[in-house]
């Protein structure tokens, strides 16, 4: 709230005998608004302290009486400072009266929209927003993983957008070559598609790209279509067109974990984007290629590459092939002249593949840890690489068919400090191994936990929340919910009371199986603060 009047007045008065350092560090513990509200017009020397904040306006995560109050009597006098504004999507009318923004405020550059929905009300700006320079759309998580309205494409991918930024977060967006234009103003992208053909069509029509990060999210070969059925793209292996040049593409950050076409993306990196100075690349690739491959058709000719991470799942076609033999390919000069530190094992979950990445892991995902991963093989002699502080992976998915040891979360517990969310992908009935029943790991730093999986022991789930004490959000299978009800008045389960009352999200696998108002009434007092979904 904004201070009291004669308060104001006493910073007034002592404002000549303070240093301007001292605000700065006052103002670290004010919202931005109330910054505004309370000091602006005070004087001319609080003006210019906190002229910052007038030209960037953060009215996200506000009330509906106090951004009323802003909009009739902060608003109006500052607008013409105004450059950029963060707003959540239920209020953009309340803060861009619509056809009039660009009045009430002339030099507005930047629009930042919070907890977006997929229909939500931003989609009647997009034809205003999109001749601004910077648009940043932020999705809730609870439309996490959807896809957005196909507005989005044909309004912003277009020849008359003048946007040169931008950022879609937590949601898909449909890339359709029937309505994307030749875009020469973006400059800067973020963005999740479906599909590696999307990838395509938007790099051959933004030819003035410096940055982008494209992100596809892994499809289950039943749901897959044929790549050239999705979205009316009509592309083949055979005929996909790659861009004359991407020239002035510097920054290059591709995830997928569905199956990417390597022979394609060698030829569209090394031929196109031949001026790239920082390559991250995280992909499940269709064919085996090994580091003599990697440095002589795509790194040695990138010139001006500074900067390379990479994590591939690599298939392995030849069963003889040494896990030895192929971590000598990545030992050559240039690996080891350039310092690119690269550790690999086996992941054996469906097909043999090798999990080759390089070290400092710096990917806030890290997509396909095993049991195998203990036995990792390395191009360098110098184990401290992996238990190095500067790996960044926030989110493990585990994948395997035996029950997970205690080496391996104790290699998650020591290698990656910031993890603070397990997803168990594939595992056993019972899947924790025999040396975690009687054992006192603890794993502090995880606060979410996911089961994608159907079926697992209840007592294996017990041990798995006594490990992670401090866990917050929790996705768990149905039927290990009805497991947990039907235990819940055991002696072993009042050891989970204190974990179960401290958990503030519970998502519960989409398989009906009748849950009824009685059910939902036992289960929200199992976890008596958390937000549910998924019931039904």
């Amino acid at each position: 709230c904004s201070l009291p009047f004669s308060s104001l007045m006493e910073i007034s008065a002592l404002e000549s005998s303070l240093p301007n350092e001292l605000y700065d560090f006052i103002f670290l513990y004010l919202k931005s608004i109330d910054i505004i509200y309370s000091f602006f017009n005070l004087n001319h020397h609080f003006n210019n302290l906190i002229y910052p904040f007038l030209c960037a306006i953060d009215l996200s995560n506000v009330d509906e009486c106090t951004l009323k109050k802003y909009c009739r009597t902060i608003l109006p006098k500052i607008h013409h400072h105004i450059k950029a504004i963060r707003v959540d999507d239920k209020n953009i009318n309340a803060v861009f009266p619509l056809f009039l923004y660009s009045k009430i405020y002339p030099n507005l550059e930047s629009v930042f929209i919070t907890e977006a929905k997929t229909d939500g009300k931003h989609l009647l700006y997009l034809k205003l927003f999109k001749q601004l320079l910077n648009l940043k759309i932020y999705f809730g998580t609870e439309q996490h993983d959807e896809s957005v309205l196909i507005e989005s494409c044909s309004n912003l991918f277009q020849t008359g957008c003048g946007l040169q930024t931008l950022v879609f977060e937590n949601v898909y967006v449909p890339i359709n070559t029937h309505i994307i234009e030749r875009c020469f103003s973006i400059r800067k992208l973020t963005i999740k598609v479906h599909c590696c053909d999307n990838v395509y069509v938007l790099l051959n029509n933004l030819p003035s790209i410096e940055s982008v990060t494209i992100d596809i999210p892994y499809i289950r070969e039943q749901e897959q279509q044929p790549e050239q059925e999705q979205n009316g793209v009509q592309f083949n292996n055979n005929n996909k067109s790659v861009p004359s040049t991407l020239s002035k593409l510097r920054y290059f950050v591709f995830s997928s974990m569905s199956v990417v076409n390597y022979d394609y993306l060698e030829l569209l990196l090394s031929h196109c984007c031949f001026n790239l100075e920082h390559l991250s690349l995280v992909l499940c690739i269709d064919q085996f290629i090994d580091g003599e491959r990697f440095e002589k058709k795509l790194l040695s000719k990138l010139t001006k590459l500074e900067v390379f991470h990479f994590c591939f799942l690599i298939p392995v076609v030849d069963n003889k092939l040494n896990i030895d033999d192929y971590i000598q390919t990545f030992k050559s000069s240039y690996w080891i002249n350039n310092n690119h530190s690269i550790l690999c094992f086996n992941q054996s979950l469906l097909n043999q593949y090798y999990c080759v990445f390089s070290l400092p892991y710096v990917f806030h995902t890290f997509p396909c840890f095993s049991n195998d991963l203990i036995n990792y093989r390395t191009n360098v002699n110098d184990d401290s690489l992996l238990y190095s502080k500067q790996n960044r992976a926030i989110q493990i998915s585990l994948y395997d068919t035996v029950p997970y040891t205690s080496e391996l979360f104790q290699i998650i517990q020591k290698s990656f400090l910031r993890a603070s969310e397990l997803i168990f992908v594939n595992a056993p009935v019972r899947c924790l191994s025999d040396n975690l029943l009687n054992n006192e790991l603890m794993m502090e730093n995880i606060v979410s936990v996911t089961f994608l999986f159907d079926q697992l022991e209840f007592e294996h789930f017990r041990l798995l929340l006594l490990m992670t004490p401090n866990i917050l959000r929790l996705r768990i299978p149905q039927r290990v919910v009805l497991d947990v009800l039907r235990n819940s008045k055991d002696s072993s389960f009042q050891q989970l009371r204190s974990i179960c009352n401290r958990i503030r999200y519970v998502g519960i696998g989409s398989r009906s199986l009748g849950f009824d108002a009685l059910m939902y009434f036992r289960i929200a007092r199992l976890f008596p603060k958390a937000k549910f979904s998924g019931l039904r």
